[in-house]
Order: structure tokens, then sequence, then C-alpha cells
């Protein structure tokens, strides 16, 4: 089984994303454009179709239909959300098929993979990892993480209350922060250091051209610090933030530090903050202790 996300962002048809989601969700599919004009789609095989699309669009505009007919197949999961940012998980039912109705190419969805879909009721039941994927503007994208496809499986055979997926933990490391949004991540460092005698600066915590997350000031010897975290694959270096005169705590969800020690720098352990919110579950907000019992759940399972 292998795991994607999609984005429904119609550029063609009507350009309204509810109503292609509605499409979707009415003819049990998800899909995406780049129509061709043919009469009759039911004689229309993916060669002849990436033919007249190629010819068209360009081959590179074709990635995306190229990724969806060679790639999504029968029992796949997808993960995708609605214009209100809903998310749904859908399995599929059936590879490539091309649709030309006029609903369709209204819809701006005339390559599609048939799915059933299903509705995430509570966003916290959504991991960090899958919300991140959804950053990047590509239409279709494969989700390599080993938690996160291991988590997909085990909420839909919860969700339907089957066997669907038989979940195989064998050589994999589970990971609980493919669980926490950057968000998360964000939250969990600011409670953890708060503990340490550590008072944030509320109004530190913007969304601007700062390096850092936020400002700190510690209550009884009223020394300042600065904060910066960083999830999955990108790496902090510790020789980039020796010459601050601030004492520096760095968060990398992966523990992928480079550079040489320095004085003032503190490179907070994945390991330390996991402890933590195993040891600290009444200070944890409600959504992060929520993703560490999924967490651990699936970890009980794989032992």
């Amino acid at each position: 089984m292998t795991l994607f996300r999609l984005h429904i962002r119609p550029k063609g048809g009507l350009h309204n994303s509810k109503a292609s989601f509605d499409y979707c969700l009415k003819h049990s599919c998800l899909g995406l454009g780049w129509h061709v004009d043919v009469k009759n789609h039911r004689k229309l095989n993916w060669n002849n179709y990436l033919k007249l699309a190629t010819k068209k669009y360009g081959k590179k505009r074709m990635r995306s239909a190229i990724v969806l007919k060679n790639n999504v197949k029968h029992n796949d999961l997808l993960w995708t959300r609605d214009e209100n940012g809903t998310y749904y998980i859908a399995r599929v039912i059936r590879g490539w098929q091309y649709h030309n109705s006029k609903q369709a190419l209204n819809a701006d969805i005339v390559n599609t993979v048939r799915c059933e879909l299903l509705k995430i009721n509570n966003v916290d039941d959504v991991p960090g990892k899958i919300v991140a994927c959804f950053r990047p503007t590509r239409t279709i994208q494969r989700i390599k993480d080993e938690t996160s496809i291991l988590y997909s499986q085990q909420l839909w055979n919860d969700l339907t209350k089957s066997l669907r997926y038989k979940i195989s933990f064998d050589n994999v490391k589970l990971n609980l922060y493919s669980f926490l949004s950057a968000e998360d991540c964000e939250d969990l460092v600011f409670i953890y250091l708060q503990t340490l005698g550590w008072v944030v600066v509320p109004s530190s915590r913007q969304r601007d051209t700062m390096r850092y997350e936020f400002v700190l000031i510690h209550r009884k010897t009223h020394q300042r610090a600065i904060v910066q975290v960083k999830t999955g694959n990108t790496p902090l270096n510790i020789d980039d933030w020796k010459n601050y005169k601030e004492a520096v705590f760095l968060f990398q969800s992966n523990n992928i530090y480079s550079g040489s020690s320095a004085k003032n720098v503190v490179c907070l352990s994945p390991k330390e903050l996991k402890k933590f919110v195993s040891d600290n579950s009444s200070l944890i907000p409600a959504n992060i202790y929520r993703k560490s019992k999924m967490y651990a759940s699936l970890t009980r399972r794989s032992s």
C-alpha cells in the first residue's frame, strides 16, 4: 500500500473548489483536471489520452496526471481536504479513469480514481506530518513517512471497524513527531521551557521575518533567551547561533544538529521532550496528548 496527499484546486471548469469537492463526494472519486477534446471518453485509453493531453498542454504540465495514473493503485490511501480545510481519507477502489461529462468538466475533475471517502470529524486525528504535506503546491504527492503510513492504515481500520489493512511493524521505527505539527512542537517546547523557569514573552511569537520562534526571560536570573524549532529533516546548525548575546534553545524533532558546541546554545533532545509529554499529561494541550496516545498505541502493537 502506498500513501498520497492530493489537493483539489481546480484551475479549469467553474474554478470552484466547493463544486469540485462536492463532485468528488457525489461520484466517490478523487482526481484532477487537464481535459482533452474527445467525443467518447469510454474508448479513450491512457496512451491515447496522454498523446492528446501532451499535445495540448505539454508533457511537463502533465506530471500530476502521470503520477495519478502510474502510481495510485487499488487499496492505496489518499489524504485530501475540502475548501473549508476539513480532512478526508480515501481508499482507492479502482485506478485511473477519464471522464468528460458536463459535471466532470465543470468540476475540472476528469482524471480520476474511484474511492471510498471518509470524513475526519476530529482534526486531532490528522497527524502533523500529514498536515505538513499539504503545504507544497504540487497537486499530488507521495507520503513516504512510515509512521504516517501505519497510522493511516490503522485509522482506516478503526473508522470502518474492519481489518482491511494488515498492520506490519517489521523494521519500522515509529516516531512521535510524525504525529505532531510544527505548531504542536513549538507549543511543546514553549510549555517545557516554562517548567524550567523561563517565561515566554507572548508578543514575540509572531509570524514574520524573525529567525526565532519566541523570546524568553528567566523568572529568577532575568536572563534572556531565544528559541528556534525545526521539524522534519530541516537541520539546525549550532554555529549559526553562537554569536548571539542571549541564551539560545534549539529543538530539531529528528535530532539533526550540526556544528560545534557553544556555551550559549542548548540543543533540546527529542527523547527528553517525549518523556516530558508522557510524564506531564495534565500540562499538555489536549490535541498533543491525544496524538501522543495514538503514538503509544501503535508502539504497543509493534512490540
